[in-house]
């Protein structure tokens, strides 16, 4: 990954809109820190895991000026403890950061840097918390000069909600942020694209119909435009790739256009339906391995050339590197599933409650089709896939059920799938209860890994955006 594309992620997930002059500014101030590479010449330099981890800790201090130098000192900060109570026995917090860089199925639960501050000089903090086996452990970091906390044995006892100066600045990580970023640095690294520019500068009118030869436009062509609404993985410049059988051309979000693709139905010999259906297949394939929402919305055809596809709403995004070398499932049943997990992503998306819940629900219901098993199989696995339920999310889940006075099976067959199925007497669902959309949309968060969890275990499907195996 170059800084330059660093610099775009982290200011969409860690910065203020309209603050990219801001951004900028924390970089240069990494490069004035020798935290990052400096010079003109060093802008095609790729970016080690140490290096991102500086980027991202620069991201701590609120003033943008301040970010080399929060870095460097957050960087050199030292668990309590020692070596034998760190994260996977690191030295420093940026050697636990880029820890987590480098590995996209992390333990992580929640870093949270600490800028104190009150009269006089700030202070630096750090608490990473994590999950060994079944057990939540914290380690907390602090400034190599503190001697009596760096001895072992010294995190027993050790307040790790302390706090020294008046007021703190806080950011918290997530394991979505980092494993959204050690999958784009992986995505990055296995490409190996030299560094671009802008790919909207064409100048004359041979590199535009070059461009458009590239693309798969020729004298015959007929192609279907459609607008895609998409918060999985997406190229960042117009990307001609092979899917099913069939090629498509996909092209990134920018100020004045939405992600939309575009097949040429001409030379692909395929009807308009046809290629909505490919489209929607390999999406739902995009839906599943980036765990995100994405649809199929409006376009037309004729275009001789692929042609982008003017955007509804107006709020700018930077899109991140791209890979997708997937191909289409010849498994029917898995296909329906990738559909209704899709579906069920979709409907969350935009807060219809009910719809996600039975859009889940009919991912397992390809095979257990029948309240017995259905409340067997969900008892049986649903030790299984708590780990990975978000803490808050699961305890309003075991609320709703408790005061239910049922198990998880029969739960979630009959409070959820039957609620929002039918129109029963015994468990009725209003569908515009605030109070009822907030236990169905939190019901179909975990329905949610109940149905991937299912994929995995019934078809072996791999969730990379990189190959077909499994692993």
């Amino acid at each position: 990954m170059y800084a330059r594309d660093l610099m775009i992620w982290l200011h969409e997930r860690l910065a203020d809109r309209g603050t990219l002059d801001q951004t900028r500014k924390r970089f240069e101030s990494l490069r004035g820190h020798n935290l990052l590479p400096r010079g003109r010449e060093n802008a095609a330099v790729r970016l080690t895991n140490a290096q991102i981890a500086n980027a991202v800790l620069g991201f701590s201090h609120p003033a943008p000026g301040y970010a080399g130098h929060a870095s460097l000192i957050l960087g050199d900060l030292r668990p309590v403890g020692g070596l034998a109570a760190s994260y996977r026995s690191t030295a420093t917090l940026k050697d636990a950061v880029a820890t987590l860089v480098g590995h996209e199925d992390s333990d992580l639960i929640r870093l949270t840097l600490s800028v104190e501050q009150d009269f006089g000089d700030d202070e630096y903090a750090a608490v990473l918390r994590f999950r060994d086996n079944d057990e939540t452990k914290i380690v907390s970091f602090v400034s190599k000069y503190a001697l009596s906390f760096l001895q072992p044995g010294a995190e027993e006892g050790y307040d790790h909600d302390r706090l020294d100066k008046l007021t703190a600045v806080e950011r918290s990580l997530g394991s979505g942020f980092f494993r959204n970023l050690s999958r784009q640095v992986s995505i990055s690294r296995h490409l190996d694209k030299p560094f671009k520019t802008d790919w909207r500068e064409y100048e004359t009118e041979e590199e535009k119909a070059e461009f458009h030869r590239r693309l798969g436009a020729r004298p015959s062509s007929h192609f279907l435009n459609l607008r895609v609404d998409a918060q999985v993985t997406w190229p960042k410049e117009p990307t001609r790739m092979q899917f099913g059988g069939h090629y498509l051309v996909l092209f990134p979000k920018t100020k004045e256009y939405s992600h939309s693709t575009s097949i040429d139905l001409a030379r692909e010999r395929i009807s308009a339906d046809a290629a909505r259906t490919l489209i929607n297949r390999m999406l739902s394939v995009m839906s599943w391995c980036g765990d995100q929402p994405v649809s199929l919305h409006e376009g037309w055809s004729g275009n001789p050339v692929p042609v982008p596809v003017p955007r509804r709403d107006l709020a700018f995004m930077t899109m991140h590197e791209w890979l997708f070398y997937r191909t289409l499932p010849s498994d029917q049943d898995l296909i329906r599933c990738l559909a209704y997990y899709r579906d069920g992503l979709n409907a969350y998306s935009v807060g219809l409650a009910s719809h996600a819940v039975l859009s889940f629900f009919r991912v397992f219901e390809t095979r257990y089709d029948t309240r017995k098993k259905v409340t067997d199989w969900v008892n049986a696995v649903f030790s299984a896939i708590e780990p990975s339920i978000l803490e808050s999310a699961l305890k309003a889940f075991e609320a709703d059920r408790q005061s239910e006075n049922v198990d998880v099976g029969t739960y979630v067959y009959r409070n959820c799938r039957v609620a929002t199925a039918h129109a029963a007497r015994d468990v009725p669902s209003d569908p515009d209860g605030a109070e009822e959309s907030r236990r169905l949309l939190n019901a179909s968060k975990i329905l949610q890994h109940l149905a991937r969890f299912f994929i995995k275990q019934e078809f072996k499907f791999s969730s990379s955006y990189l190959t077909d195996d499994p692993g």
